[in-house]
């Protein structure tokens, strides 16, 4: 059975964060390297002009993907207070 891309990028993602007990600075190095393995399969079954492509935008996507990613981190402010009101 194949996943569908959305369930597959759930599975990578869930088998990263509990491979690091949700760390990743803990293993960032050996996320990194798994990371460059597929990427390097999957550029490996492309063709020559598909892969270049895909590298030259590799930059600008990680760059918009740390910003997204920081944006997404960021703890959101709520209108309402975090604290209840004291009552009389």
């Amino acid at each position: 059975m194949m996943l569908s891309e959305e369930a597959l990028l759930d599975s990578i993602f869930q088998a990263a964060l509990k491979g690091c007990d949700v760390d990743i600075k803990a293993r960032k190095e050996a996320i990194w390297y798994a990371c460059i393995a597929m990427m390097g399969d999957v550029l490996r079954h492309v063709d020559p002009f598909t892969r270049e492509r895909m590298l030259h935008g590799l930059v600008p996507q990680l760059r918009e993907s740390v910003a997204h990613l920081d944006e997404l981190l960021r703890p959101q402010s709520s209108p309402w207070p975090t604290t209840p009101p004291l009552l009389n």
